[in-house]
């Protein structure tokens, strides 16, 4: 009996025939050949059947298939010469006690295999036993009852990198496997067509592999899985456990080498419709995070609600491995966080409505120098919704923005959708006196550009600490001033009204004060300075470049700067008109001043005695300039019957110091004003 090429049923249309009882009781021997079946995606081939002794209590079975050909992708695995020898047939039932086969594939050490199998009305079971696959073993077992079945599959010691064809097909980006293997078992449990119960237990060994061109690589990761799902009349739910013991993971930025097992477990439920509802979810790497996390995931992956509590006890181990890879080449650059932190987070819809948490031990390292925060504690608390009144608090033993330090401090505000207010005035103790912050609001615009405004005061802060602090020259006394509103929007910064500092026993006001572009690469500032009645001799003393005594005042107008470098501005400094105080000038100062204007700027006079005095009367001194294209139009107090007096002598000695060139390059006039100070 031939059958060609039947397209659906082939082998189970045979075993009804030798079940029939019409057909059984007929002949004595039945005997078939198969030549070909072939359905959408199996082949089989050579197909003989046999049947002898029907009427005796040992009939015989003898079924040979010469090669199986198995669907994609396992399509270059095939099971070649399966042969079932010892066979018996009583009644409706066949039994296979001892069938062997071979397997033709690349992936085969040894390409036997043996089998067993069972077909009854009642009840079903089919084994094969240590299937020799990818320099592994697999075995497997079904059983079938009145309808129910189950079924296990065992692999042992199966070696991934054989498997490198197969998986690249699913994971194209795949480079190459270099070790690994997996021991698997899996459990199943059914009713006719249905899945009602599944059960995996799996152990990854030691995996090495890389992917995505060098961007992602796994090195000696081992992957322990537990995992139990049960059908429901609605859907499946499940539970499972992974835990990493070792291994080092490369996913670019992020490296991580695992020195503590990391244990992942999650349960919940998947619907029908494909909603999944997390019970619970937790993430557990020992003395260093835990997590926890419970929510609702649409069909779509859309989170429609979720909480997660997380307890990072060791933020610097979370800061190291997670955060700091992803700072780079962003604002954040070089940012390190310490301490431990608390936080609970509500989402919805996919987005976050609110975060609550608490920081302890906290600090913050810059390798970059621009912050430095030192054992501090904070409540954070943030809403999406803009109305929300919630406060949060920030507390530190020290500070340092920049090169200034700030003492012990706290600062109380409320942080809600994109907004940062102070919520009350605040002091902070700065070098040896007050910083008062009266009023600070932040506000996070679409174009990722931020609005702030500011008011404060400075009380009585150390000049010579902050010298220190800014590698000034050392300044003596204290500086006060008042802050006027500060505001910054739309990438321009303005001031409102004046902000004055005293300093030197005087008084310097800044108003206009303009800026645009404060945080590109073309920066753009304008700004007035007024200087009024300052010590001339206290701020000489501290630049170092000699001693002069007297009493100055000036302006800055319409000063104008891109990239910090000045285009254009209108300047003087010098003595007031209504200014009685004692005027003399020290050797060392007028040798200084004369180098502005040339070498040649004090009269032959002047110089002649310049070397028999320490000090020297002067009546009036003052220097300006208007700078307008790279060039600065010098002036001084008044004109000299050749270029124009920087000094007017008086008193006994007395010196004039003249300067003789009209203007001067801008680079080579700042050259000459740096090397009569220790600064720039």
């Amino acid at each position: 009996m031939n059958i060609l090429r039947r397209p659906h049923g082939g082998l189970p249309y045979v075993i009804c025939l030798l079940l029939s009882p019409q057909i059984s009781y007929a002949v004595e021997n039945i005997s078939f050949t198969i030549d070909d079946i072939v359905t959408n995606s199996w082949q089989v081939k050579g197909i003989e059947l046999s049947l002898s002794n029907l009427h005796s209590t040992n009939q015989k079975l003898s079924l040979s298939i010469k090669e199986l050909i198995l669907p994609d992708p396992f399509s270059k695995l095939k099971l070649i010469n399966i042969t079932c020898q010892s066979a018996t047939w009583q009644g409706k039932k066949i039994v296979c006690d001892n069938g062997r086969g071979k397997l033709k594939s690349k992936l085969i050490s040894s390409s036997r295999f043996n089998f067993s199998f069972s077909i009854a009305e009642e009840s079903s079971f089919f084994h094969l036993h240590n299937l020799p696959f990818a320099k592994g073993r697999i075995s497997l077992s079904a059983k079938e009852k009145k309808g129910e079945w189950s079924a296990s599959i065992k692999s042992t010691k199966i070696q991934l990198k054989q498997l490198t064809p197969f998986i690249k097909k699913q994971y194209p980006k795949l480079d190459e496997i270099s070790s690994g293997s997996i021991n698997a078992e899996f459990n199943l449990f059914g009713t006719g067509d249905n899945l009602n119960k599944l059960f995996v237990k799996s152990a990854l060994n030691t995996i090495s592999f890389q992917a995505e061109q060098g961007d992602m690589a796994i090195e000696s990761l081992s992957f322990n899985l537990d995992l139990s799902a049960r059908k429901k009349s609605s859907g499946w739910k499940w539970e499972k456990k992974g835990v990493i013991p070792q291994g080092e993971i490369y996913k670019k930025p992020i490296y991580l080498a695992i020195e503590k097992e990391i244990i992942i477990e999650t349960k919940g439920f998947l619907s029908n419709k494909g909603n999944i509802n997390i019970q619970q979810a937790t993430l557990v790497i020992p003395h260093i995070i835990d997590v926890k996390a419970k929510g609702r995931i649409s069909s779509n992956f859309e989170i429609k609600l979720a909480s997660v509590q997380s307890n990072i006890k060791d933020l610097d181990y979370v800061s190291t491995h997670f955060l700091t890879p992803n700072f780079e080449q962003t604002a954040l650059e070089g940012f390190n966080f310490k301490g431990q932190v608390i936080s609970d987070i509500e989402l919805a819809n996919s987005e976050i409505n609110k975060v609550t948490s608490h920081f302890s031990h906290f600090s913050i390292n810059d390798l970059n120098h621009r912050i430095e925060l030192n054992n501090s504690e904070a409540q954070v608390n943030w809403t999406a919704d803009s109305s929300s009144n919630l406060p949060s608090f920030i507390q530190w033993d020290y500070l340092k923005i920049k090169t200034i330090p700030f003492e012990s401090g706290n600062l109380n505000f409320i942080l809600n959708k994109k907004n940062i207010a102070l919520l009350e005035k605040s002091s902070i103790p700065l070098l040896g006196g007050v910083f008062i912050i009266d009023q600070f609001n932040w506000q996070h615009n679409k174009n990722d550009d931020p609005s702030v405004y500011f008011k404060g005061e400075i009380k009585n802060v150390s000049l010579e600490e902050l010298s220190k602090s800014l590698d000034w020259p050392i300044l003596a006394g204290n500086i006060s001033g008042n802050i006027p509103g500060v505001e910054y929007k739309n990438k321009v910064l303005t001031i409102d009204g004046g902000l004055k500092v005293n300093i030197f026993d005087g008084v310097i006001t800044i108003d206009k004060l303009t800026s645009s572009g404060l945080f590109t690469d073309f920066s753009k500032f304008h700004m007035n300075m007024e200087i009024n009645n300052i010590d001339l001799y206290a701020l000489t003393k501290k630049l170092e470049m000699g001693e002069i005594k007297g009493r100055a005042s000036g302006f800055v107008n319409n000063l104008y700067l891109e990239n910090w470098e000045p285009m254009t501005f209108y300047a003087w400094l010098g003595t007031p008109e209504d200014d009685d105080s004692s005027h003399r000038i020290s050797q060392k100062a007028v040798q200084n001043l004369t180098s502005i204007g040339g070498n040649s700027a004090t009269d032959i006079i002047s110089r002649s005695v310049l070397s028999f005095f320490d000090t020297f009367g002067y009546d009036r001194l003052g220097f300006g300039c208007y700078l307008h294209q790279g060039v600065c139009q010098l002036m001084g107090v008044e004109a000299a019957e050749q270029g124009y007096y920087i000094i007017k002598g008086g008193g006994i000695p007395r010196i004039d110091v003249i300067g003789f060139n009209p203007e001067i390059d801008w680079k080579v006039l700042i050259k000459r004003l740096s090397r009569i100070s220790n600064t720039q």
